[in-house]
Formats: C-alpha cells, structure tokens, sequence
C-alpha cells in the first residue's frame, strides 16, 4: 500500500516539474560555488582543489645556476643514466647508436625523419638492433626530464623580455632573473655540448662507435652546432668514439652512403 502522502506526485507532469526544479538547484549552487566544478579547473584560476599543467607553468631559474650545471661534465652522466632509463638498448653491448644533430632551418624535419626511420625500421629489429636519439630524448616522441626542464625555463621567451615583462603562453610575468640572448645561447649550447659528450660512455658501454647524422645545410657560423656541438664531435672523433656524418640535402636517406659527407674534415662551409 502507497502512503498517503505520495499519492498526489504520481501524476508524470507533475514528477517532470520537480526533477527539473532539483536539476536548477544544483546548477545553481555549483554556479556560486557551493559546489565544486564537475571538472578540473582552468590553469590560472586553480585554487588548493587544483593541480595545475605543470608544463604551462614557466620556471625561472637564474641564469648563471644553469650555466655551472651544464658547464659541468658531470652533466652529461645524468643525461646518460636519463638516456638508458628510458632506453636500455643505449648501454647495451653491440647495440648501434645513432645520434642526432640539426642547425637552420628546414633541417629540424629531415632529423625527425631520420630518427624515425632507424627506430621503427627493419633496423631496430637487426641483430644486433639499431637505436636513434637526439637532444631531446631517446626517440622523437619521447624526451629527456632535464629537456623537458629546460623548456619549462623558456631561456628564449625570456630573453625577449620587454621592460622587466616576459610573455609565455599568452600570460605576463615580471621575470625575477632577468635573460640575454647571449645568456640562453650559452645555456643552450652548453646543454648541446653535453649532449654530444653522450657519444662517449654509449662507445663504452656498447663497444660500437656511434654513428652521428647532421643536418646542417644552411647553418649560420655562430650558431650552437658549429659553436658547440661541432667542436665535441671532432675531439670525439679523433678518439675513434663516433663516426660523422653530413646530409648532401634535407631528404638524406641514412641507409644510401651517397647521401651523405664523411668525416668532421669536409665539414660543409657554414652560412654566414
């Protein structure tokens, strides 16, 4: 038997009306913030209730902090054990390591496809396998934490900073550590240097020397690969640790020898 008092809402009207009623309600109250929003805040409006994109989130970390980090070899033996966590292949014995190295523009592609084109080729799969990195990580799709903090820094961003206000992802911020170019260049390049110096303990440890592909066609003289990528590679080189390699053009196949310059002695002529 129905109570009594529920008789007089069987009626679906009048049901109809009051879901709609309680429906309102509870837009109302989430509307002025009784209740909570049924999804993540926006970035710049979070409160304690809401992590934050870290990546949309710039770092401002003094200069001269970051040029004494990557100045220091040291540097380059976290960038290794960052490198082989993610790819073990890179210190494994008679694995063949290729590393990457782009300048100027239209070359950055040509790299992405190179890379590609050793990692998920018939290569990777050779006995022994064939691995591709470059200065960003251990494939093109996945980077090394100390990149991924070198470009929450945005040394670039910040360096084009006007009257003290820098512009990152649309929002300003007064920068507490203020940037040149010539300061984003040397922590650029010197992040580069360092970079190259993996060529080294991946020699070592997979007793191969490493194969280095460069496009570099069209390269200004004072830019980080022939400031301070190329100088490592020739020392590298004359320790029988990497072997160098120049594209002829932006579509160079790695697999087709006539693609390609031999050796840091027929560097091509810079651009500028």
């Amino acid at each position: 038997m129905t109570p009594p008092i529920l008789e007089k809402y069987r009626n679906p009207w009048t049901v109809g009306i009051v879901l709609l009623v309680i429906l309102a309600g509870i837009v109302l109250l989430s509307v002025t913030g009784i209740l909570p929003p049924p999804g993540p805040c926006p970035v710049l409006s979070c409160s304690t209730e809401c992590t934050p994109d870290l990546g949309l989130v710039p770092v401002f970390t003094l200069p001269s902090d970051k040029s004494v980090q990557f100045g220091d070899r040291a540097f380059t033996e976290k960038l290794y054990t960052e490198a082989i966590a993610s790819e073990p292949l890179l210190a494994t014995p008679g694995t063949q390591v290729h590393m990457g190295f782009w300048s100027g523009k239209g070359n950055h592609g040509s790299l992405l496809r190179l890379l590609d084109a050793v990692n998920e080729g018939p290569a990777a799969a050779a006995v022994p396998p064939n691995r591709a990195i470059w200065d960003e990580g251990t494939s093109a799709y996945y980077n090394y934490p100390s990149y991924t903090r070198l470009i929450e820094e945005h040394w670039y961003e910040r360096a084009a900073a006007l009257n003290g206000t820098v512009s990152i992802f649309g929002t300003a911020y007064t920068d507490p550590h203020p940037v040149t170019f010539a300061d984003a260049d040397e922590i650029w390049g010197l992040y580069s240097a360092r970079y190259t110096d993996l060529i080294e303990p991946i020699a070592f440890a997979t007793g191969r020397p490493v194969k280095a592909w460069c496009f570099v066609e069209g390269a200004r003289a004072n830019r980080i690969f022939y400031t301070y990528e190329l100088p490592q590679l020739r020392i590298l080189e004359q320790k029988g640790l990497v072997q160098v390699y120049f594209a002829k053009s932006p579509d160079a196949d790695w697999t087709e020898p006539d693609d390609w310059i031999n050796g840091t002695a027929n560097t091509p002529v810079p651009y500028g």
